[in-house]
């Protein structure tokens, strides 16, 4: 656990593991309850029926962002510990494929790492194929290492933040981000409603 409670020496490393396991738990709750253990619902955001992924991760983002600025404000957090501990470092190539690679495998076995966890508690074989599955690229990754590990340490830019890349105050970078996301909102309304694969003459119904 990476949370400044544990850094600053509030608890100690098995009380966070405790805090850690208690938080996966409810956090895994919640996903199956909001029914994102079904890669039915995780795939359907490509399919223009249910937004709702989008909707639920971008509300936890800008959340999340909000109240840490907001508590950095009134002095009950320190923005730079986040930064120096929490925040990984840029390796823009690399994490580019990497990203590519983690959107095809989303689309193509509809579960990310975590979905897929809560898929097997909840007794989904296609989670426990997709686990499977994911334990064979981390092992052709580790394998392969010696061949590949220079690209995948190139392109370093640091501890990299978007106000730091674009050169403008976190608070207005911030406010960028939240009309992002509600612009997504509504675009994701309109998606619902246009569904091209629902309409008659749709790919789904010239198959059925």
């Amino acid at each position: 656990m990476t949370g400044p409670l544990y850094l600053f020496g509030t608890f100690g490393y098995g009380t966070s593991l405790i805090v850690s396991l208690i938080t996966g738990f409810f956090f895994g709750f919640v996903l199956e309850r909001a029914g994102f253990a079904d890669s039915r619902t995780l795939t359907n955001i490509f399919y223009f029926r249910d937004m709702r992924v989008l909707r639920v991760m971008f509300s936890a983002l800008t959340t999340a962002m909000v109240g840490l600025i907001v508590l950095s404000w009134l002095g009950l957090f320190d923005y730079s510990v986040l930064l120096q501990y929490a925040l990984l470092e840029t390796f823009l190539w690399p994490q580019l494929v990497g990203g590519i690679l983690f959107g095809l495998g989303f689309i193509i076995g509809g579960y990310c790492p975590g979905t897929s966890m809560v898929g097997i508690v909840s007794g989904r074989l296609d989670a426990i194929v997709f686990l499977g599955g994911m334990f064979v690229g981390i092992y052709v990754f580790a394998a392969g290492f010696p061949i590949w590990s220079t690209f995948a340490s190139s392109g370093n830019l640091g501890r990299l933040t978007l106000w730091q890349v674009f050169d403008i105050p976190m608070s207005v970078m911030a406010a960028l981000i939240v009309a992002m996301a509600l612009a997504a909102f509504w675009l994701a309304g309109l998606a619902e409603k246009w569904a091209p694969y629902d309409k008659k003459g749709s790919p789904a119904q010239r198959r059925s």
